[in-house]
């Protein structure tokens, strides 16, 4: 009979780590490229899909521009200017990059996924459909709040502030089209990625790369890091930094909670395994224990009754003589 060759997991089918095959450096590299490959195809579906209704896009990412104008109480209506021949085109192209990016993010997280899911086991492999469902929603969501928020509230808080400086002196907006996307489309993406951080640190938590307790020993030092990451990922003003900053510090005590309900989860599932373990083990040592009593009861009959030996009738002595 031909051996099974155990599958290496490449499909993220395999049973677990214990029937993988030993990975070089290389294959691994390739592995990625692979991933990395599919996943670039599937955006590069997404930008042609989205370049085609560019301009709808740009229209949908101009209304918190015409929200903020409205709720500053700014005369007539925002206009976008276009400054150079090649602004349009390159504006219309980062809107498509970034609607691709959304569109094809169902297939980037699957396909992360499947190249970590050769050093998993079969029943984690099977949280596949939750966890691109998961990824997908959290990175929405951080796009919606970003879009019906941050950008409103920014952008209102921006034009009022020159209104407020001087009232004498009128101030005239001049907004460019390709700033003005640019810098949108930027925090739509940054938003997105940061409201994956409950999810990364669940991950975590159930590979016990971490705990509850090591977040709050660093909770401190987490919180500065998050107001410089907030810092680099939004415009030079103060709103959005801390419109970023202070659901990113939910986010992370969020997190906190998540790691304790996993920590807790495994730990109960680690008594149950031991408390069947031992039971197991008793089990055998009782099965043991009266195979024991069995053997030495009945030696102890063999030792106290011995068998007679066998008496042949024919053999038996003649009668005495008269």
């Amino acid at each position: 009979m031909t051996p099974v060759i155990p599958n290496n997991g490449l499909d993220g089918l395999s049973e677990g780590p214990e029937g993988d095959t030993p990975m070089s450096f290389w294959d691994h590299l390739g592995e990625l490229r692979s991933r990395l490959t599919r996943a670039a195809l599937g955006m590069t579906a997404g930008v042609v899909v989205c370049f085609i209704y560019a301009t709808e896009l740009r229209e949908f990412l101009a209304v918190p521009l015409h929200k903020a104008w409205i709720a500053a109480n700014m005369p007539g209506k925002p206009q976008l200017q276009v400054l150079a021949m090649m602004d349009a085109f390159m504006t219309d192209m980062r809107v498509a990059m970034t609607g691709g990016i959304f569109l094809a993010a169902p297939i980037g997280f699957y396909q992360f996924w499947m190249f970590i899911a050769p050093g998993l086991y079969a029943r984690e492999k099977r949280f596949v459909i939750p966890f691109v469902a998961t990824s997908v929603f959290m990175f929405l969501l951080g796009a919606a709040f970003c879009y019906y928020a941050v950008l409103p509230w920014t952008i209102q808080w921006l034009l009022q502030y020159t209104q407020s400086t001087s009232a004498e002196t009128a101030v005239v907006y001049n907004l460019t089209l390709n700033e003005y996307i640019r810098d949108s489309t930027k925090v739509l993406v940054a938003f997105g990625a940061v409201f994956e951080f409950p999810l990364l640190i669940a991950f975590m938590a159930y590979a016990e790369m971490l705990t509850h307790k090591t977040l709050l020993r660093f909770w401190k030092i987490s919180v500065v890091a998050i107001f410089i990451i907030a810092a680099f990922l939004t415009p030079p003003e103060p709103v959005s930094q801390l419109m970023m900053a202070i659901p990113m510090v939910g986010l992370f005590f969020l997190s906190v909670g998540i790691a304790y309900l996993i920590g807790q989860s495994k730990d109960k599932a680690r008594a149950l395994l031991a408390k069947e373990t031992e039971a197991a083990e008793a089990a055998e040592a009782a099965a043991e224990a009266a195979e024991a009593a069995e053997a030495a009861e009945a030696a102890a009959e063999a030792a106290g009754n011995p068998v007679a030996p066998d008496v042949n009738i024919d053999d038996e002595a003649p009668p005495p003589p008269v």
